[in-house]
């Protein structure tokens, strides 16, 4: 899966094809994604004026570790690669950041690496 367009890359897309009259092929090179994705922009921009659709709802729960706490896991694991989980979520409850599971850690460092 590619990664997500940013705002910004969506804004610059919306830019680039009505400013700077680039081509969708131009436009896909640009901002590193497909031509489909640049017409769906585009589509999106055309029916609502915005580069997401407003109706849209995100699917699942909200994430309950930022990219800081992922950051702050990931470094005490590359301080002690044999640290283990237990020990990790110690460190987590003196660092005071949120208390969360062994198991939510897993899954969200599994997630982060790939």
């Amino acid at each position: 899966m590619s990664p997500h367009l940013t705002e910004q890359v969506r804004e610059r897309i919306i830019i680039w094809h009505f400013q700077q009259q680039k081509t969708i092929a131009e436009i896909a090179q640009l901002a590193g994604c497909s031509q489909r994705s640049i017409y769906k922009i585009l589509t999106l921009h055309r029916d609502f004026g915005h580069t997401r659709n407003p109706f849209a709802h995100r699917c699942g729960k909200p994430h309950i570790l930022n990219q800081q706490d992922l950051s702050f896991i990931t470094s005490i694991l590359d301080a002690n690669p044999s640290l283990f989980l237990g020990k990790i979520q110690e460190q987590l409850l003196d660092s005071k950041l949120p208390v969360i599971s062994v198991k939510i850690s897993v899954m969200n460092l599994l997630n982060f690496s790939m």
